[in-house]
Parts: C-alpha cells; sequence; structure tokens
C-alpha cells in the first residue's frame, strides 16, 4: 500500500564489521525500501567502511571519536530537505549492530500514519545472540537514574507486550522520526555522546506536546556492542573508554537538565545517594572499577555544570 512519506534511513557505524552484514541485509530486504541510505562511519578500524561502500550505501567519514549525535546531525546536514509538500520525509535512525525483521519499516511507518502528533515511533527490541530475549519495547527513567524498561531480567517474548503503547522514548537503534520534528527539537543532544539520548529527546517532546509511541509488531535484533562492552567506546565524553561511566553519568545529566526546577534538590540527592549505594554494593563485590564509576560520574557533573545548565 502506497504511503506518502519519503523515507531517509542513517545508519552510523563504529568498528561494526561483526554485525554490519545481517544489519545491511535486513535493512535491503525490508517490504517497504527506503528511498535514500546515508552511512556515518565514525573512524572504524575495521572492515566496516569496505562493507558498507561494497553494498552501494554512501559512506560520510568522520572522527572515531564523534558522538552518535553528531553522526546524525552530519548526515542530515547532507541529505536536503524535500522541495515538495506531496512527501513527509521521515528519518529511520539504525545502529550498525541491530537487524530489522523484513516488515519492521513498514509497520513503524503505520504507527504514524494519520497520528500528525506522534514524533517518533520504536520497534521491539530482541536480543542479538539469544533472539527470544526481549530488550526494550520502550523505555524510561527512574528518579536515581536507572534506565527503566518495566521488563524482568531475561524477560523472554511471548507476546506480553504487543499493544502498541504511548511511553517516555523509544531506543535510537531503529527509531523513527519525522524529520521536521527531529530538527526542531534540535535532534540528539551534542552533550549525550552515546547512551540516554533516547530518554533525552523523548522527553522534550513530550514536553513539546508530541507523543512517542511503540510499534511492538516491528522487530529488531539489537547486539547493543556498545553498553555489553563487544566493542570500545571512543566518543570524547568518554572519560577511560568506560561505557558503565559514560551511561551514569548521562543518567544523571538527564534528569538534571530535564526535571522542573523544584525537583532538583530531590532528585540530586536521590542521584549522590544512590550512586553511593551502588558503589559500596560493588566494593562488597569486589568491583573496585564499577564503584569508582559510579563516583566518577557524579563528580564529572559537578565540575562541569555550564553544560548541564545550558541544557535547562
Amino acid at each position: 500500500m502506497a504511503d506518502n512519506f519519503f523515507i531517509t534511513a542513517i545508519l552510523v557505524s563504529h568498528d561494526g564489521a561483526t554485525w554490519l552484514p545481517e544489519s545491511i541485509a535486513a535493512i535491503s530486504a525490508q517490504t517497504r525500501p527506503v528511498d535514500r541510505m546515508i552511512a556515518v562511519d565514525t573512524g572504524s578500524i575495521d572492515n566496516s567502511v569496505k562493507m558498507l561502500t561494497g553494498a552501494g550505501i554512501t559512506v560520510i567519514k568522520t572522527d572515531r571519536d564523534a558522538g552518535f549525535g553528531d553522526a546524525i546531525a552530519l548526515a542530515l546536514g547532507s541529505a536536503k530537505k524535500l522541495k515538495s509538500d506531496a512527501q513527509e520525509e521521515l528519518i529511520w535512525i539504525l545502529h550498525d549492530d541491530c537487524a530489522p525483521t523484513r516488515t519492521a519499516l513498514q509497520i513503524l511507518i503505520d504507527g504514524l500514519t494519520d497520528k500528525p502528533q506522534v514524533a517518533f515511533v520504536g520497534p521491539k527490541l530482541r536480543g542479538w545472540y539469544d533472539r527470544r530475549h526481549l530488550l526494550e519495547v520502550g523505555i524510561s527513567i527512574a528518579v536515581n537514574g536507572a534506565r527503566w524498561t518495566g521488563l524482568d531480567p531475561r524477560e523472554q517474548d511471548q507476546g506480553q507486550f504487543d499493544q502498541p503503547t504511548e511511553v517516555m522514548a523509544v531506543s535510537t537503534a531503529a527509531m523513527l522520526a519525522r524529520r521536521q520534528i527531529f530538527e526542531d527539537l534540535g535532534g540528539l543532544d551534542p552533550n549525550l555522546a552515546l547512551f540516554r539520548d533516547d530518554v533525552d529527546l523523548g522527553w522534550r517532546a513530550r514536553v513539546a506536546g508530541f507523543s512517542v509511541m511503540t510499534a511492538p509488531e516491528a522487530l529488531v535484533y539489537h547486539a547493543e556492542a556498545s553498553a555489553s562492552e563487544r566493542r570500545s567506546v571512543d566518543v570524547e565524553e568518554a572519560f577511560l573508554h568506560r561505557p558503565r561511566l559514560l551511561d551514569r553519568k548521562n543518567a544523571a545529566y538527564v534528569l538534571l537538565a530535564n526535571a522542573s526546577w523544584w525537583l532538583l534538590p530531590w532528585i540530586a540527592i536521590q542521584i549522590i545517594g544512590s550512586a553511593a549505594i551502588r558503589a559500596i554494593g560493588f566494593l562488597f563485590a569486589k568491583l573496585p572499577g564499577y564503584a569508582a564509576d559510579e563516583i566518577a560520574a557524579v563528580g564529572l557533573l559537578i565540575i562541569k555544570p555550564r553544560d548541564l545548565l545550558l541544557a535547562r
């Protein structure tokens, strides 16, 4: 069935050669083909660029320490906007370690059709290595900064979350977005080079009066390679290349940048207290590196308050 959308797919790669062959094949096999495909490679030292160019995909190269949001902005800067009002442009944001099933894009489009208030729609994410493992069907953030999915650890997909639902945010892994709204919101926060940028974007969209929806019948497999430390985290903001430290720092940033002023003292106490409790727990578990991450995450925000103040 024809639609009135122009789909620009943006794939960001960073040492993704392990997953790219399946990812590229999955994107190419969509029942609703994309109209334009752009890849941004952030200084890969493996065969990622060769794989992408070999598949006939336009590749923009940038620095190895560039953030995910920076890569998306670079791609949009090179992608001219449509001159005609006959079609609306949607951007399909893709990680190099995610593989959508054949009907995923079409179902995501259906989730936006005739719903102008919906800014972003996201798929159901299941594990790359355990393909029944339910990773996310929409996300939120707890008052202590924890990433909240509403799922049990290692929960298996049995169709229990297959109804479209309004949520706070969806992962950027295969998120479909209205380009105009995405750009009006300022895109992904450049201070969140990796991790939690999705929650921040969804939060800002909802404050602006838009909705964020899930389309669970759109299924995408995701390796979560950076979060699971299957590859190095090289963005400029990643102190000592430690993904947990970056995640915890960004979680605190998102809360403090977006919460109401009157809630800030309570949230600050929650963040500091939770970090201290988790650090003590890691010390008892003989994981001093993780304990240091918890304390350093708060410390890095305290010594650089300017970015936080500007974000508010």
